[in-house]
């Protein structure tokens, strides 16, 4: 392996960092260091025996985590623990379960509107522009070739997620009214596939790799120019207030940054570990849902990814899914900034604009 370089910061309560010399790839004993598989933006000096437990879903951070051994040499031990859902995330977390939560796009503002409003994000992941891997399909031999068509059938799809925003927007770029117009059939996102595949509904909003499983029916449309392909990183406000914590949080957050920013640079590998063997379609498969969106990389928290993040909000809204229209703004905090920054810095990754 290369030597690849990093910089070891003392974090503050405040996070006090020297992103210069980061940037830099300078260390503070100006000494460099050798990390096998990613490079690090960042090693913080935090207490020995300090742990982060990490609630997730899916394996969407341990998986690039272990892949790309982003914990190698961490000064912390990290604890990873897989929920059904970002409903149960956010428990995790508010329980003290956790100290870290990774979820998708819908949960938190649903979560504030529901009265939870000690959770901040930190760290967040967007793939503007592209369709997200989310696909409206018909069931075949249907007569359901267009959108249009759809009018007074079955349309299923996960109440309060990307799925049901996705949905709804489709139908109303095509004139249509999700709640008056069609049928709609809300459930649980494990459910939609098996209903699609009994017949049970005429259409179905699914992922990916299920469109795959499902043997690629008719596509009437896709995510492209309504996904936001949001992952946040969230924490419990009051964590922010321990300083052990604040440091080794951003420390994972870089770590998490490298971690993701290796996908891209470890593609084949990606595919297999993480298309074939967690989604369970081809690998040529794998390869073009890549192909077609890319990386969702990681974004500084300022007023582009904050309005691009209030757009989920404001479909939450527009969907009737939240009774109140939240207001994204308090429960955002963007003092990890520096270090998504200077790790994709490191990494020669360059986001892609938000348009909001």
């Amino acid at each position: 392996m290369p030597n690849i370089r990093h910089a070891r910061w003392k974090l503050t309560g405040l996070l006090a960092v020297s992103l210069l010399m980061s940037a830099c790839g300078l260390s503070d004993d100006g000494e460099d260091t050798a990390i096998d598989s990613v490079k690090i933006a960042s090693k913080t000096d935090v207490p020995a025996g300090t742990k982060l437990v990490v609630a997730e879903q899916n394996d969407t951070q341990s998986l690039p985590w272990n892949l790309a051994d982003a914990g190698k040499d961490a000064p912390y031990t990290v604890e990873f623990a897989d929920f059904s859902g970002g409903a149960a995330v956010i428990e995790a977390l508010r329980s003290g379960a956790a100290d870290v939560g990774s979820i998708g796009e819908a949960p938190v503002p649903i979560a504030v509107d529901s009265g939870v409003t000690d959770l901040v994000t930190v760290a967040l992941q967007a793939n503007p522009g592209t369709s997200g891997g989310y696909y409206l399909v018909a069931k075949p031999d249907s007569g359901v070739t267009k959108i249009e068509d759809l009018r007074g059938k079955r349309v299923a799809y996960p109440p309060g997620s990307g799925r049901h925003m996705i949905t709804a927007a489709l139908l109303k770029q095509h004139g249509l009214d999700l709640k008056t117009d069609v049928q709609p059939v809300e459930l649980a996102g494990a459910e939609v596939v098996p209903t699609f595949a009994a017949g049970a509904v005429d259409a179905a909003i699914v992922l990916g790799n299920q469109y795959y499983q499902l043997g690629e029916p008719p596509i009437l449309g896709d995510g492209t120019g309504i996904n936001t392909g949001i992952q946040s990183i969230i924490v419990r406000k009051d964590t922010l207030e321990d300083p052990v914590k604040v440091a080794a949080i951003g420390d994972y957050v870089g770590r998490a940054v490298a971690a993701n920013n290796w996908k891209d640079s470890n593609v084949d590998t990606w595919i297999e570990e993480y298309y074939v063997k967690e989604q369970g379609i081809t690998f040529d498969q794998g390869k073009k849902l890549y192909e077609e969106d890319g990386l969702a990389t990681y974004y500084p928290i300022d007023d582009a990814s904050t309005g691009l993040f209030q757009k989920v909000a404001d479909g939450l809204y527009d969907t009737e899914t939240t009774k109140t229209h939240v207001d994204l703004k308090p429960y955002v905090d963007g003092r990890y900034n520096d270090i998504v920054n200077a790790q994709n810095e490191l990494d020669g990754v360059t986001s892609k604009p938000i348009n909001t």
